[in-house]
């Protein structure tokens, strides 16, 4: 391998693990939990996650007024935000895991306010973690299907089938 190849490949390895050092040591993006001392896990059975409406047409300001009712009695466990122009919402909630919490709260705001939550504040969807069902990767995986659930029907596909496409790929059924 020429010495040009070498350090090439040697200047990526090295920015890779920079990023991933800078990933694990830096405070979340402006969406993403509060910087500064980690907060204590929430109790057993209870889930801490911040949720945001930024809908793919673009930021509405926190000011809109759709916001109205959600800003003057947020839902049990939640405190309103304004995260960079977008409407967010800090929760603590009851769930088993992350994504039960996410989706019972999501539903109930369509319900109670008519907005379809747009995502969890994550900026660098391509970063991962594997560090189980109620972690940083358990939040990517929401904010990834908290964007189908917007975008799908946009082009034309139900919640039917955005639910039939990941049975499908991911083999049929549970893993």
């Amino acid at each position: 391998m020429s010495e040009a190849v070498e350090a090439v490949n040697f200047a990526f390895e090295l920015g890779w693990k920079l990023r991933g050092l800078e990933t694990a040591l830096a405070p979340r993006g402006v969406c993403g939990p509060e910087a500064g001392d980690p907060k204590p896990p929430p109790p057993a059975g209870w889930q801490r996650f911040t949720l945001v409406h930024c809908p793919l047409e673009g930021y509405p300001g926190f000011d809109d007024p759709r916001y109205e009712g959600l800003r003057a009695a947020p839902p049990q466990g939640c405190a309103v935000e304004d995260l960079g122009g977008c409407l967010g919402l800090r929760c603590e909630r009851p769930g088993g895991r992350l994504l039960d919490a996410v989706a019972e709260l999501c539903a109930e705001i369509r319900t109670r306010y008519g907005l379809l939550m747009t995502g969890l504040g994550i900026d660098k969807l391509w970063e991962w973690s594997e560090d189980g069902t109620d972690g940083w990767g358990a939040e990517i995986v929401g904010q990834l299907l908290l964007m189908a659930a917007e975008r799908g029907p946009r082009l034309g596909y139900g919640v039917d089938d955005l639910a039939g496409f990941l049975t499908e790929a991911a083999g049929g059924g549970s893993m």
